[in-house]
């Protein structure tokens, strides 16, 4: 057990080298990425759509609404859409080694987590800018990046291995995120929407981690959305078994796989 840990330590450790020590631009993307789309948004909702719930907000308290919506939802997208050529983008590797298939994924996860608290210091950034100050609330940070990253790795684990019968799943999948992000209230509060696009709003799986992040975030959000934190929770556990259990059933066919 402990040689499996230093293993996926060693692993980590490795993606995180890869990704970020020695190419400076890499992290002035990870900065840059989330900013544009950002800015988009805020001259599409804020300025053009003039939506009335939206204009009660300063700008600097709309960004700082917005990016607490994107911060879990980029995550959870980047984790998915990378997660899809895992298995497949690693087989020579697999033909050679007895190499713990769950492993490929909780790598990919760490090397996220570099990126999401790179990306955390600019939500704070906001937050300053806004004027608004951190709660009580703040405590409950962990818990949300549990519910969080347990979905993450879930669905990483089960998209790695559907990829292997469904080549196409990664554009799939980046197509349906596209359609998500906007179907997900990141750019605009719920109530926003006619009564019956919220109802569809609420349904939206993602709308849980966007609000149980700004209960987190924003003091501002109306209190903490106890159904939301249970959805969530709910959610990470089901995508989290069944992930296992795929991604198990490959370790045991993966000699045939590859």
């Amino acid at each position: 057990m402990r040689l499996r840990a230093d293993f996926l330590v060693e692993l980590t450790r490795r993606r995180i080298a890869d990704r970020y020590i020695g190419t400076s631009s890499r992290v002035f993307w990870v900065i840059l990425s989330p900013i544009i789309p950002l800015l988009v948004n805020i001259a599409v909702f804020y300025f053009i759509a003039r939506i009335p719930q939206i204009q009660s907000m300063s700008l600097p308290a709309y960004a700082a609404f917005m990016f607490s919506g994107l911060l879990p939802f980029r995550i959870v997208q980047k984790a998915t859409t990378e997660s899809c050529d895992l298995l497949v983008g690693n087989m020579e590797m697999l033909k050679t080694t007895v190499f713990p298939l769950p492993f490929l994924t909780l790598s990919a996860i760490g090397a996220l987590l570099v990126e999401f608290m790179i990306q955390c210091v600019f939500m704070a950034v906001l937050l300053i800018v806004a004027g608004s100050a951190l709660t009580w609330t703040v405590v409950l940070l962990p818990f949300a990046l549990l519910a969080l990253f347990t979905l993450a790795i879930g669905l990483s684990w089960l998209l790695s291995v559907l990829t292997y019968a469904l080549r196409d799943l990664q554009e799939i999948m980046t197509v349906l995120f596209s359609a998500l992000l906007y179907v997900t209230p990141i750019m605009y509060p719920p109530e926003s929407a006619p009564p019956i696009l919220q109802t569809l709003i609420y349904l939206n799986p993602a709308t849980s981690y966007v609000i149980i992040f700004r209960d987190v975030i924003l003091p501002g959000s109306g209190g903490i959305h106890v159904s939301a934190w249970i959805a969530a929770f709910s959610i990470s556990a089901f995508f989290l078994v069944a992930g296992w259990f795929a991604v198990r059933g490959a370790q045991r066919f993966v000699g045939d796989m590859v």
